[in-house]
Protein backbone atom coordinates (compact mmCIF):
# COMPACT_ATOMS: atom_id res chain seq x y z
CA UNK A 1 0.00 0.00 0.00
CA UNK A 2 3.11 2.28 0.86
CA UNK A 3 5.42 1.67 -1.53
CA UNK A 4 7.17 4.47 -2.31
CA UNK A 5 7.49 7.28 0.97
CA UNK A 6 8.68 10.56 0.45
CA UNK A 7 10.87 12.18 3.42
CA UNK A 8 11.79 15.55 3.31
CA UNK A 9 14.60 16.46 4.53
CA UNK A 10 15.59 20.22 4.56
CA UNK A 11 19.80 19.67 6.40
CA UNK A 12 18.87 19.90 9.73
CA UNK A 13 19.11 17.19 12.55
CA UNK A 14 15.58 18.32 13.55
CA UNK A 15 13.87 17.48 10.40
CA UNK A 16 16.18 13.91 10.16
CA UNK A 17 14.20 12.84 13.40
CA UNK A 18 11.57 11.44 10.73
CA UNK A 19 13.63 8.84 10.25
CA UNK A 20 13.45 7.84 13.46
CA UNK A 21 9.64 7.28 12.62
CA UNK A 22 9.72 6.57 8.95
CA UNK A 23 12.28 3.84 8.47
CA UNK A 24 10.74 0.85 10.81
CA UNK A 25 7.48 1.82 8.81
CA UNK A 26 9.15 1.09 5.65
CA UNK A 27 10.78 -1.86 6.22
CA UNK A 28 8.05 -3.34 7.91
CA UNK A 29 5.78 -2.88 4.83
CA UNK A 30 8.90 -3.08 2.04
CA UNK A 31 8.30 0.60 1.10
CA UNK A 32 10.91 2.35 -0.73
CA UNK A 33 11.81 5.75 0.79
CA UNK A 34 12.90 8.64 -1.48
CA UNK A 35 14.62 11.37 -0.09
CA UNK A 36 13.81 14.92 -0.98
CA UNK A 37 15.77 18.04 0.15
CA UNK A 38 14.73 21.18 -1.96
CA UNK A 39 16.52 23.82 -2.25
CA UNK A 40 15.60 27.73 -2.37
CA UNK A 41 15.85 29.94 -5.65
CA UNK A 42 18.05 32.97 -5.05
CA UNK A 43 16.07 35.05 -7.02
CA UNK A 44 15.80 38.97 -7.44
CA UNK A 45 12.09 40.29 -8.20
CA UNK A 46 11.62 43.22 -10.15
CA UNK A 47 8.48 45.83 -9.36
CA UNK A 48 5.90 45.83 -12.79
CA UNK A 49 4.80 49.04 -13.46
CA UNK A 50 1.26 48.51 -13.41
CA UNK A 51 -0.78 49.47 -10.17
CA UNK A 52 -1.83 46.59 -8.00
CA UNK A 53 0.51 43.93 -9.86
CA UNK A 54 3.12 42.12 -7.84
CA UNK A 55 6.41 42.63 -8.78
CA UNK A 56 7.94 38.72 -10.70
CA UNK A 57 11.08 36.70 -10.29
CA UNK A 58 13.93 37.15 -12.39
CA UNK A 59 16.85 34.52 -12.85
CA UNK A 60 19.99 36.06 -13.81
CA UNK A 61 23.51 34.77 -14.34
CA UNK A 62 24.36 35.24 -10.50
CA UNK A 63 21.36 33.81 -8.82
CA UNK A 64 22.40 30.61 -11.37
CA UNK A 65 26.09 30.77 -9.51
CA UNK A 66 24.75 31.02 -6.35
CA UNK A 67 22.44 27.47 -6.45
CA UNK A 68 25.44 25.38 -8.02
CA UNK A 69 26.94 25.38 -4.26
CA UNK A 70 23.59 24.88 -2.70
CA UNK A 71 22.59 22.15 -4.82
CA UNK A 72 26.26 20.29 -4.38
CA UNK A 73 25.49 20.46 -0.85
CA UNK A 74 22.37 19.58 -0.89
CA UNK A 75 23.18 16.21 -2.91
CA UNK A 76 26.25 15.70 -0.84
CA UNK A 77 24.01 15.80 2.42
CA UNK A 78 21.44 13.37 0.71
CA UNK A 79 24.27 10.73 -0.56
CA UNK A 80 25.90 10.90 2.57
CA UNK A 81 21.83 9.73 4.67
CA UNK A 82 20.62 7.41 1.64
CA UNK A 83 24.08 5.40 2.13
CA UNK A 84 23.51 5.10 5.48
CA UNK A 85 19.99 3.55 4.98
CA UNK A 86 21.31 1.80 1.88
CA UNK A 87 23.62 0.01 3.99
CA UNK A 88 21.05 -1.01 6.80
CA UNK A 89 19.01 -2.74 3.71
CA UNK A 90 16.88 0.38 2.55
CA UNK A 91 15.53 0.90 -0.86
CA UNK A 92 16.52 4.29 -1.62
CA UNK A 93 16.55 6.84 -4.06
CA UNK A 94 17.53 10.78 -3.64
CA UNK A 95 16.58 14.09 -5.28
CA UNK A 96 17.56 17.38 -4.78
CA UNK A 97 15.07 20.00 -6.23
CA UNK A 98 14.88 23.71 -6.57
CA UNK A 99 12.00 25.78 -6.27
CA UNK A 100 9.88 27.10 -3.53
CA UNK A 101 9.69 24.06 -0.37
CA UNK A 102 5.82 23.20 -0.35
CA UNK A 103 5.03 23.19 -3.92
CA UNK A 104 8.12 21.50 -4.97
CA UNK A 105 6.96 18.81 -2.56
CA UNK A 106 3.59 18.24 -3.74
CA UNK A 107 4.38 18.70 -7.25
CA UNK A 108 7.23 15.69 -6.61
CA UNK A 109 4.84 13.48 -4.89
CA UNK A 110 2.49 13.47 -7.86
CA UNK A 111 5.02 13.26 -10.43
CA UNK A 112 7.10 10.42 -8.89
CA UNK A 113 3.68 8.21 -7.94
CA UNK A 114 4.40 8.72 -3.88
CA UNK A 115 2.20 7.18 -1.87
CA UNK A 116 3.04 8.59 1.58
CA UNK A 117 4.76 12.29 2.41
CA UNK A 118 6.37 12.36 5.57
CA UNK A 119 7.49 15.69 6.78
CA UNK A 120 8.50 16.76 10.58
CA UNK A 121 7.12 19.86 11.36
CA UNK A 122 8.56 22.52 13.98
CA UNK A 123 5.93 23.15 16.01
CA UNK A 124 5.59 27.25 15.48
CA UNK A 125 2.26 28.43 16.80
CA UNK A 126 -0.55 29.50 14.90
CA UNK A 127 -0.04 33.05 14.94
CA UNK A 128 3.71 32.20 13.78
CA UNK A 129 2.30 30.06 11.13
CA UNK A 130 0.45 32.88 10.09
CA UNK A 131 3.16 35.22 9.47
CA UNK A 132 6.21 33.12 8.43
CA UNK A 133 4.27 30.23 6.60
CA UNK A 134 5.05 26.22 7.29
CA UNK A 135 6.27 24.16 4.54
CA UNK A 136 4.24 21.25 6.61
CA UNK A 137 1.54 23.10 6.47
CA UNK A 138 1.51 23.90 3.05
CA UNK A 139 2.07 20.64 2.33
CA UNK A 140 -0.72 19.27 4.70
CA UNK A 141 -3.33 21.67 2.84
CA UNK A 142 -2.36 21.12 -0.84
CA UNK A 143 -1.73 17.42 -0.96
CA UNK A 144 -3.60 14.95 -2.23
CA UNK A 145 -1.47 11.54 -1.20
CA UNK A 146 -1.34 11.25 2.31
CA UNK A 147 1.23 13.17 4.23
CA UNK A 148 2.49 11.72 8.03
CA UNK A 149 3.71 14.54 9.90
CA UNK A 150 6.22 13.99 13.30
CA UNK A 151 7.15 17.08 15.67
CA UNK A 152 10.57 16.37 16.20
CA UNK A 153 12.03 16.19 20.26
Amino acid sequence: MLEKILVCLDGSKAAEQILTYITPEARRLNSKLVLLRVVSLPELTVPISLPGVPGGPISTEGTRKQMQPRESEAENYLKQIAGSLQQQGYDIEYSVVPGMSGEVIVDYAIENDITLIAIGTHGHNIARRFFVGSTADYVIHHSNIPVLTIRPL
